[in-house]
């Protein structure tokens, strides 16, 4: 049945998700090469555009301020969850479907699925860097085709689990577009511990991929390796990864994150 498949499918994309960011590497690249730097496919402005000049590549500081704001929009999302969210829910599992309770307020009475909106802006972030329309439409319908799948499984299991509760709860909060009609104060008081333990990692694969795009387009505007991209993101990625560094071995060496949920 349909039903069942959609199911199989959705708890088979659930445990591969973390993976989603490698397979967008080979399509940016496809993209690069086929339709270079336009915002849209054929002429653009050139304003718009990453241009390799005898002065070097002139930077588009525009897309570069509009990918950061995506980004963090999307990671300030992710940090609002994990810091109100309770324990042994909306975790990183990647084997099973798990939830000790139903997450009801905070940003689960803006929509259903917070995380994965916050997924979506992370993820869109440094394709916003080439700048080109086409790249973005193809990401989301490919995003959106995922995903689907990934939350029809999740709804059936917490459906089975929570009855009647859930359904009462899906009736008035959106699945995937916020709305703030309904918004409910977070019952759990903001754990900064929480935040940093479980949101360092994907603060740091932000910042990232932002500085693994920004490297690929230089290369390919300027056709040399071992260049710098550019400063602004360059700066923000080494000071990301001495964070990154600091938290990871205060996460796995010390007791500071103990009693976090």
């Amino acid at each position: 049945m349909l039903h069942d498949r959609l199911v199989e499918e959705g708890n088979f994309c659930f445990r591969y998700r973390s993976y989603i960011p490698l397979c967008l590497v080979p399509i940016f690249i496809l993209t690069m090469l086929l339709f270079g730097q336009d915002l849209l496919i054929g002429d653009s402005p050139a304003e718009w555009k990453w241009v390799a000049d005898s002065d070097g590549l002139q930077y588009n500081h525009f897309l570069i301020i509009i990918a950061i704001i995506v980004g963090f929009l999307g990671e300030a999302i992710r940090i609002y969850v994990a810091g109100y969210v309770a324990k042994d829910t909306s975790g990183r599992n990647t084997k099973a479907q798990r939830a000790a309770s139903l997450n009801t307020t905070g940003a689960y009475s803006l929509c259903r699925n917070p995380l994965y909106l916050g997924n979506f802006l992370m993820m869109l972030s440094p394709l916003i860097l080439l700048g080109n329309i086409f790249l973005l439409i193809v990401f989301t319908l490919l995003f959106w085709l995922y995903y689907e799948r990934i939350i029809f499984a999740e709804e059936k299991f917490l459906s089975e689990k929570f009855g009647d509760e859930y359904k009462e709860w899906t009736l008035y909060t959106p699945c995937f577009i916020p709305s703030f009609q309904r918004y409910r104060k977070p019952d759990l008081e903001f754990s900064l511990k929480t935040v940093i333990r479980k949101e360092f990692n994907s603060i740091f694969g932000l910042v990232s991929s932002l500085f693994f795009v920004s490297y690929i387009i230089e290369m390919y505007a300027k056709k040399a390796f071992l260049l710098i991209p550019n400063m602004e993101i360059t700066w923000l990625f080494c000071f990301s990864l001495i964070a990154y560094i600091i938290i990871r071995i205060l996460v796995k060496k010390t007791q500071i994150f103990e009693g976090a949920r």
